[in-house]
């Protein structure tokens, strides 16, 4: 459906970007990495057509031919099935660039978590440890 399209709507001077691939899990699809945000000249954001110029057809030919060509900007990941794991590769991402916790029960919640799960890898050798000795929490 035109729900899962990666492209810019226009009205008049205004750019904005529907980016479905920042959502997917909503709606039971693979989370892939999302790309990254495109070029919307924010010069004509907010604008609402009454002021400066009204050539918006030469303005912003580059933003129409994408949407003209919109087909080929669809999103295709598979079914999601089951739950992602710790060290999916959209997990690890978004644990690097983003906010982790936005409470401070989410904070003690998340870092027991992450703690854990660090102790795993410890256990199973995701992580490295070098000279240390973790068999006492194998």
């Amino acid at each position: 459906g035109q729900w899962c399209t990666r492209v810019p709507i226009i009205c008049f001077g205004t750019v904005e970007w529907h980016l479905p691939d920042r959502c997917l899990r909503q709606f039971g699809w693979e989370q892939c990495i999302p790309l990254e945000v495109p070029d919307s000249q924010r010069a004509f954001h907010g604008r609402d057509g009454r002021q400066g110029t009204r050539d918006w057809p030469t303005k912003l030919a580059k933003f129409i031919t994408m949407w003209e060509n919109r087909q080929s900007q669809d999103i295709v990941t598979p079914t999601q099935v089951g739950r992602m794991g710790y060290h999916d590769p959209y997990f690890d991402r978004y644990r690097q660039t983003s906010v982790h916790y936005m409470t401070p029960e989410g904070a003690t919640d998340g870092a027991l978590a992450d703690g854990i799960e660090q102790i795993k890898d410890m256990t199973t050798g995701r992580i490295e440890l070098g000279n240390e000795d973790v068999s006492f929490i194998r």
